[in-house]
């Protein structure tokens, strides 16, 4: 079996045979009452020249619960041109990225509700064509002990992907190299 094949199926077991220790999470979504028993988020990441772009993906009650606490605002909305910057200051603290050395900005450039997920849609932007990244996801995992992040990264120029996994609240680095 080929090894990045392996990887994604070893990544999906490991995902799957996660124990969960949480609560019922109550979810309400165009009327429709839906609970969630685990954490996580999957990003899926691109690397091109100097540039990355990301989706990240999260369940909505959990990402408002950390935008909120941290933001210290109680009406803050994820929709909004203040949830996207609460976002991008969140995002820039619990998923650093690393690139050839030196540590790079997000950018949130969207956020959009899909059902009970939510989609960002983040930039970086390095000096250089970037031929390594570190990087860890911590993101949320001060708010659940079972949160699970998991990142999907491929880079353009070499067709190189990695499939990294962050859970337990780790905030072990992991690198990349091109």
């Amino acid at each position: 079996m080929h090894g990045w094949l392996l990887s994604v199926l070893l990544a999906g077991v490991v995902v799957t045979t996660a124990p969960v220790r949480s609560a019922h999470v109550e979810l309400r979504t165009h009327d429709v009452e839906r609970t969630h028993d685990f954490h996580v988020s999957y990003t899926r990441m691109a690397v091109e020249g100097n540039a990355i772009s990301a989706q990240i993906r999260m369940f909505g009650d959990d990402i408002t619960k950390a935008l909120i606490d941290r933001s210290k605002t109680p009406s803050l909305t994820l929709n909004s041109a203040q949830g996207e910057a609460a976002a991008q200051a969140y995002l820039a603290e619990s998923f650093p990225i690393v690139a050839n050395g030196k540590r790079l900005v997000p950018t949130v450039a969207s956020a959009t509700q899909e059902r009970d997920m939510w989609s960002y849609i983040v930039t970086w932007t390095a000096t250089a064509p970037i031929r390594s990244l570190t990087l860890h996801n911590a993101a949320m995992m001060e708010y659940f002990d079972d949160q699970q992040n998991i990142v999907k990264l491929k880079h353009i120029g070499s067709g190189k992907e990695s499939t990294l996994f962050y859970s337990g609240g780790s905030r072990a680095d992991q690198v990349v190299r091109f």
